[in-house]
């Protein structure tokens, strides 16, 4: 295992800010760096959900699908006690809990492919603008594209076949909801560890053997991280972290002020979404949190690690900016028409309870399969 040296200055200062907000009580701030500590522990952690997809579907390495196991696991722990009384303090609770429509699989499959071809998701893509990486621009770019033209046509996704939410905390009561899903999470972690023995002859250690935190693996570090600060966000905000709903209100948003021949106010999406597309994105809870995602990973790029970084190509290959946009297009269009991206979908949707949420990760992973297996059987050159 490579070692990790432990020196979260970066993020500790950002803890100091939050704590300072937090007491001024400024919702808008604290909702900036709570992003910006996901963003930072996603940077400073070397942490990504298409790495980890990508390990376990080519090398059946499964270091990284345990570490978003045990994260899932802890985001559950914390998440479901909170979301079963429903407020925290004065605060209203609700978990991201969606259908289970044809919408999620297609949508969540289509994503999946949009991860490989742009080498990436979401939060990565946010996480790699953070890095300077310039690549990141053009897949942002085209997210906001792809949402904005999935927000066009929302209401044929919307009108599909679908089975109604489904919340197993409400559904089953806390203590059936939480023994079973931990009981899922547990067996999933153990199958991973056996398909990676069975393959490799041993299992990368995820666990330190000893205990002080300098031992313990940076995505053990990360997952944990993500779950505590997507739980401090819940408090707060009072939804979980999400991503994929910003697009196309960025998308409808700029395209407005560009002055763009669509007449976006007559549009479905924007009747339904009427009230948030007339609120100052300043205002905006999920644009603050992705907004704070960007400076986090760039906070971290400056402060810990400017002298450890590679220098940035200043050209990059044409071929590789087409598949930054056709990945971003997919990904932005697949996340809005599907209820959430892996973070809103997956993390926070299986963190709610909700059963969306493993339809999003089970349709994602046969699209990131997909494309692995046309690149390994030299249909689709790799990239």
């Amino acid at each position: 295992m490579t070692v990790f040296k432990l020196r979260p200055l970066s993020m500790i200062f950002l803890v100091v800010f939050l704590i300072a907000a937090t007491l001024f009580k400024n919702n808008y701030l604290t909702y900036f760096l709570i992003g910006s500590l996901l963003g930072a522990g996603l940077n400073y952690f070397q942490f990504g959900f298409r790495t980890c997809s990508q390990q376990l579907l080519v090398q059946g390495k499964t270091l990284g699908i345990r570490a978003i196991i045990v994260m899932l696991a802890v985001t559950t722990i914390l998440f479901f006690p909170l979301l079963y009384a429903g407020h925290f303090g004065s605060r209203a609770l609700t978990g991201l809990v969606e259908p289970l429509s044809l919408s999620v699989v297609f949508g969540a499959f289509i994503f999946g492919i949009g991860m490989q071809l742009s080498n990436g998701c979401t939060s990565g893509t946010f996480n790699r603008l953070g890095q300077l990486q310039p690549l990141s621009i053009t897949a942002l770019i085209f997210l906001i594209v792809g949402g904005t033209l999935a927000a066009y046509n929302i209401s044929f996704w919307r009108e599909l076949p679908a089975l109604p939410a489904v919340s197993i905390i409400n559904t089953l009561g806390i203590f059936n909801a939480l023994l079973i899903q931990l009981g899922i999470l547990g067996t999933l972690y153990f199958l991973m560890s056996h398909r990676e023995r069975s393959r490799h002859q041993s299992v990368e250690p995820l666990f330190p053997k000893r205990g002080t935190l300098r031992d313990w693996h940076p995505w053990l570090l990360a997952g944990l991280t993500l779950a505590m600060f997507n739980t401090l966000l819940l408090i707060t905000s009072g939804q979980p972290w999400s991503i994929a709903s910003v697009l196309p209100v960025w998308g409808v948003k700029i395209g407005t002020q560009m002055g763009l021949p669509f007449d976006f106010s007559f549009w479905d999406y924007s009747i339904t979404y009427s009230q948030r597309l007339e609120t100052p994105v300043w205002h905006d809870t999920v644009s603050l949190t992705t907004w704070g995602v960007i400076f986090g990973a760039a906070w971290v790029t400056l402060f810990d690690k400017f002298r450890n970084q590679k220098s940035i190509s200043a050209t990059t290959p044409v071929s590789e900016h087409f598949m930054a946009i056709l990945g971003g297009l997919l990904m932005g269009y697949g996340a809005v028409i599907a209820f959430g991206c892996n973070i809103g979908a997956f993390f926070s949707g299986i963190g709610s309870g909700s059963l969306h949420g493993w339809l999003w990760a089970l349709s994602a992973l046969m699209g990131n399969a997909l494309i692995i297996t046309l690149r390994r059987k030299g249909i689709l050159a790799r990239i």
